[in-house]
């Protein structure tokens, strides 16, 4: 059986190659704000809208609502971001994983250290979240858990502790092994692995990881 996946298009850095992810006709994909224009001019309709329009304007959610396609306004001054409100819609689909598009990049770095922060959110929902963008994917791995990579685009795979210590890992398949080993937050051992073969594992007892894979 195929995972159930949401989309959350955020109004960061996105291109062709993210938005291919997209089935139009399987996934449910919601944007926040500026991810909307996004998917508009790539030809796929969002089936929610969400956000204070602060980036698009009110003008184009008056476009949208003609269109038919769902908005929901949210105030400017509001406790979470535009990309936590999209995720919390996602999740009232009740799927397996979710997907961010547009959390990394742009301007504003505070966004993007809280888009990360999501991934730990929606992992205490227990949903896999995951961050997504042409040169990185991003994922949190929680003990006791473990990861499957697969030979894929992105050549380097880092672990980096989001807790103060993520105790017990252990990697198979790596160029650089680790057997039950401490990673220490703060600290850069985990920093630049690679897949040695077609697939990768990442096993984790106690604490948590932010698993990037990335290239170049």
């Amino acid at each position: 059986m195929s995972k159930r996946t949401a989309f959350v298009v955020a109004g960061g850095d996105v291109d062709a190659e993210d938005l291919a992810l997209i089935d139009p006709e399987r996934d449910w994909v919601v944007a926040a704000d500026g991810g909307a224009l996004t998917l508009l001019d790539a030809g796929i309709i969002p089936h929610l809208v969400v956000g204070d329009f602060d980036t698009v304007g009110e003008h184009f959610a008056a476009q949208l609502a003609a269109r038919g396609i769902p908005i929901r306004k949210l105030p400017a001054a509001k406790a979470e971001t535009d990309t936590h409100y999209a995720a919390r819609e996602a999740l009232r689909q009740n799927p397996d994983e979710v997907i961010i598009l547009g959390a990394l990049g742009g301007s504003r770095f505070d966004h993007t250290l809280a888009n990360l922060g999501l991934l730990e959110w929606l992992d205490e929902q227990g949903v896999q979240g995951i961050l997504y963008h042409r040169s990185n994917r991003i994922r949190l791995v929680s003990g006791p858990g473990e990861a499957v990579l697969a030979e894929s685009k992105f050549s380097f795979v880092s672990l980096i502790p989001v807790t103060a210590a993520a105790e017990g890992i252990t990697t198979v398949g790596m160029l650089y092994p680790l057997r039950g080993e401490t990673l220490l937050r703060g600290m850069t051992r985990g920093i630049s692995n690679e897949i040695v073969g077609r697939e990768g594992k990442i096993i984790i007892e106690k604490g948590k990881c932010l698993l990037v894979e990335s290239r170049d």
